[in-house]
């Protein structure tokens, strides 16, 4: 049976070959700013769902 330190080593092995397969590096910076828009418009797409979800009970409670 491998011991744990003989499975890190293998994994990280094995990790830095996935990311060496994966392509050319990326600028963290841009990488960070491009997640941080993709979840910004998320959460952006959520609110307004949300909202359009919550105007019809909104309004039938205003009419109360």
């Amino acid at each position: 049976m491998a011991s744990f330190e003989e499975v890190s080593v293998h994994e990280l092995g094995r990790l830095r070959d996935e990311g060496m397969a994966s392509g050319s590096s990326v600028d963290g910076n841009q990488a960070f700013a491009r997640i941080k828009s993709k979840l910004d418009a998320k959460v952006a797409e959520t609110r307004v769902a949300m909202t359009r979800r919550l105007q019809p009970k909104t309004e039938a409670m205003k009419r109360k």
